[in-house]
Parts: C-alpha cells; structure tokens; sequence
C-alpha cells in the first residue's frame, strides 16, 4: 500500500507540467525531472525502511512541492517550521509526505484561488508533533478509491506505536483542514 499511495493523479499531472516546461524553460525541466526520479526512487527506496530520518523525508517533501509549485504556481503558498532540533528524529518513511499530498489533493486542488499548505515540525515535552495546515474544507464522503493515505497512516502509526502515537484530522472554522501526528521522542531516535 506504501508504494501505491504515490497518487497516480499526481504522477500525470507532473509529467504534464514537466512537459509544458520543457520547450518554455529546459533547465527548469530537467530540474523537475530529477526531482520527479528523486521521489520515485525514494519511495521504492525508503518503502522498504521501517523508518526514515524527519530531515530524508523532508527531502522527498521538498521534491514533491516544487514539482506542485509548477502545477499550481502562485495558487501555492508553502510555509513551513521546521524545529532543527528534530531532523535526525525518526519516523515512518512517506508519513510526512502522504499527509503533504492529501493536503494539496483534497484541499488546495479543489480551491479555484488556491490556498496555502503551513508545515510545522516541532518538539514539546518529549512528542514529536507534526502539524499540516492547509487550506480547505473537508468533505464528508469523498474518498476515492485511491483515499488510502490517511487510513494507511493511521494504521502504520497504530502498528508501529501502539496508543502512544496519535493522530487528527479537524476542519477549522477559518477554512482550512489541520493535520496532526504526535509520537513520542523516545519511539522516534
């Protein structure tokens, strides 16, 4: 399930974006197509890892929104918070990235202005939290039949932590979707 959670939606809209960039701007291109390979290798790669450094994951992150930055340009906001302090933690690999990607998928996408996707990483009195704000609403029956990534989260957290680890989901008054996973410090060095 790992390995199929990479949206197949995703894949063929960034080669299509890749394409339309290839004559307008080829260094671009060939930039998006090694961020594109980075992603594919890493998730066949990393897929295979019980667990992933925050600061590898955070590169397969990194990748994926720039090749969404082409697709959505200036429709896409990306903050983020990253506490430096965290980056050698680790945690289950593609949980930070499927949680990126849902936010984009289910929020962002369907939002004719676009919104923003606010990425926090951060420590308090020993939990991980890792927190994704984006913009949206959440709808109520409206997983696909690829809506995997947050029930396969939930059960990796739910397999790999016990009840120790924790995880929301919460749509916002201020239309926008939080995001939410807490691990303990001592489950993640």
């Amino acid at each position: 399930n790992l390995r199929s959670q990479l949206n197949p939606h995703f894949m063929f809209n960034a080669m299509n974006s890749i394409r339309a960039l290839v004559d307008e701007n080829p260094v671009q291109s060939k930039k998006a197509i090694t961020q594109l390979s980075n992603i594919l290798r890493n998730a066949l790669v990393y897929s295979k890892s019980e667990e992933i450094t925050i600061k590898k994951e955070l590169a397969v992150v990194e990748d994926y929104l720039n090749l969404e930055k082409i697709r959505y340009e200036e429709r896409l906001e990306i903050i983020k918070n990253i506490d430096s302090d965290c980056l050698e933690l680790k945690i289950p690999p593609l949980l930070i990235q499927t949680l990126v990607e849902n936010g984009i998928k289910h929020g962002i996408s369907k939002l004719m202005k676009g919104g923003f996707i606010n990425l926090t990483i951060s420590k308090e009195n020993k939990i991980l939290i890792i927190r994704i704000i984006n913009s949206g609403k959440i709808v109520e029956n409206s997983i696909s039949e690829t809506g995997i990534g947050v029930k396969n989260t939930i059960k990796r957290l739910e397999l790999k932590y016990g009840k120790k680890a924790s995880f929301s989901l919460i749509d916002s008054k201020d239309n926008t979707v939080i995001t939410e996973v807490k691990i303990p410090i001592e489950n993640t060095n």
